[in-house]
């Protein structure tokens, strides 16, 4: 029998970072993104007709934030499990999104592949849960150790999380391969910036680079997005 794909509502004020995360989220097997929401309202709304699985959520919101979003869901006894996101140190934040219930945490800058292990994590997860009609303490034991936190990989020195956001968002327009100069007009930034994250992100292996050879000159690099 074929698993119902988890359904997923991405929510980031940051349009670009969004559809990155959507982008994302579509390209791994077993989800499928219900809905992109930019505030507190919008959000509360959606989830009140979709009912999703998972909120990727952002603690910053324009009207309200993630954190009191959270707190409505809770208080509303809505069933919803959130990843949340945020630039927040505070320990506070954190402390508070833990005692309402979230999956995972993570903090900018973090690298896709961090996002990904979450996903990974909270697919394990439901169907562990779904097997089961009762749980036992060796159960539960499996379901802690499927939530556990792993450890979190950094960007680099000098990597600014939304720039490296807006870069991929911007490779994304196209679909295509793109050259540095066209990344850096699409992202509005220089070209030695377009260059310097774009390098990065190949060496990550988020990004795939190609020559292209013409009748005279030096080959032009081409870059294009991996997923």
């Amino acid at each position: 029998m074929e698993r119902k794909a988890l359904s997923v509502i991405v929510v980031d004020d940051d349009f670009m970072i969004a559809k990155v995360h959507k982008k994302f989220i579509e390209s791994e097997m077993g989800y499928r993104v219900v809905a992109t929401t930019y505030n507190y309202e919008q959000t509360l709304d959606e989830v009140k007709k979709t009912r999703p699985d998972l909120l990727v959520l952002d603690v910053y919101l324009p009207d309200r934030s993630g954190i009191e979003l959270l707190r409505t869901l809770r208080s509303q006894c809505i069933p919803c499990d959130v990843i949340l996101i945020t630039a927040a140190t505070e320990k506070e934040v954190a402390e508070e999104g833990f005692r309402l219930g979230v999956f995972d945490y993570l903090i900018k800058p973090f690298l896709l592949d961090h996002l990904k292990e979450s996903l990974v994590k909270y697919q394990q997860y439901k169907e562990c849960l779904s097997l089961r009609a009762n749980v036992n303490q060796d159960i539960v034991d499996d379901l802690k150790k499927i939530r556990s936190m792993a450890p979190v990989k950094q960007l680099q020195t000098g990597i600014d999380f939304r720039t490296l956001e807006h870069i991929k968002a911007s490779l994304m327009k196209t679909g295509d391969f793109q050259s540095a100069e066209e990344v850096a007009r699409l992202a509005k930034v220089s070209r030695s910036t377009a260059r310097t994250y774009l390098s990065y992100l190949v060496e990550e292996n988020i990004v795939e680079e190609k020559l292209q050879y013409g009748a005279v000159g030096r080959p032009q690099r081409l870059y294009n997005l991996r997923f």
